[in-house]
């Protein structure tokens, strides 16, 4: 970043882009704020708060609006990351997610919850370019340590397509006898297919134990879609 120089963005009003922050650590939120202003004039602090509601009810009493909201994936109120974004995407912020998270597989599911932008904490360098690629209309900005851990989560193991075809169905509840049934094969094949597909994730440094570890890892290398419980309703 470089300080004290602006960026030519402004927020809503044409004044500097208000940026907020749900956080439930409060030195981290103080400090946010503190930093963006004092290194690019094209910042202004806005609000700071624990939970979405909270963010809310504080923005709707502030001067100015928010023109955009910096997000933790976890809080403490046990809330869901993709229930947090929609409220804030339902009534109009742009979000970018500004985490500590470090496991790569709740990283990869980022993608898919709507957030404009997605930030790791320990890369607060990338913070400043964040913001104004959201706020330029860019909606998929990733920084490049972010891209490189979801990028290394989303390879998994390689997999013929038989062993793809009987993990998506086994994870998504078709029993064996079933999946034998739709492929025109033995059960002993299912199983065969099954206990290689669980070798070469164990191989990949992933294991899987249970029909759960299967599904989570079915959804993050995309063989199985992550609504697929809605399919047929």
């Amino acid at each position: 970043m470089v300080c004290g120089m602006g960026t030519g963005i402004a927020g809503a009003d044409g004044g500097p882009v208000v940026v907020s922050i749900v956080d439930d650590h409060p030195d981290l939120c103080y400090g946010v704020l503190a930093r963006l202003p004092q290194a690019n004039s094209s910042f202004a602090a806005g609000a700071m708060a624990a939970t979405v509601p909270e963010f809310l009810e504080l923005d709707a009493e502030a001067a100015r609006r928010s023109d955009v909201v910096l997000l933790d994936l976890t809080l403490k109120d046990g809330s869901s990351p993709a229930d947090n974004v929609a409220r804030l995407k339902d009534v109009g912020y742009p979000v970018v997610i500004y985490t500590g998270e470090e496991r790569p597989e709740r990283l990869q599911g980022t993608l898919g919850i709507g957030a404009d932008a997605l930030v790791r904490k320990d890369e607060a360098d990338s913070l400043e370019e964040a913001l104004t690629a959201v706020i330029n209309g860019d909606h998929g900005w990733v920084s490049p340590l972010m891209a490189s851990v979801v990028l290394a989560a989303a390879s998994g193991p390689r997999l013929s397509p038989a062993q793809v075809e009987v993990l998506r169905l086994y994870a998504t509840g078709v029993t064996a006898q079933q999946i034998a049934s739709l492929l025109g094969c033995t059960v002993e094949t299912v199983k065969t297919h099954l206990k290689a597909v669980k070798i070469r994730y164990e191989a990949h440094g992933d294991p899987v134990f249970t029909k759960t570890d299967l599904l989570r890892v079915a959804i993050r290398d995309r063989h199985v879609e992550r609504d697929w419980y809605l399919r047929g309703q």
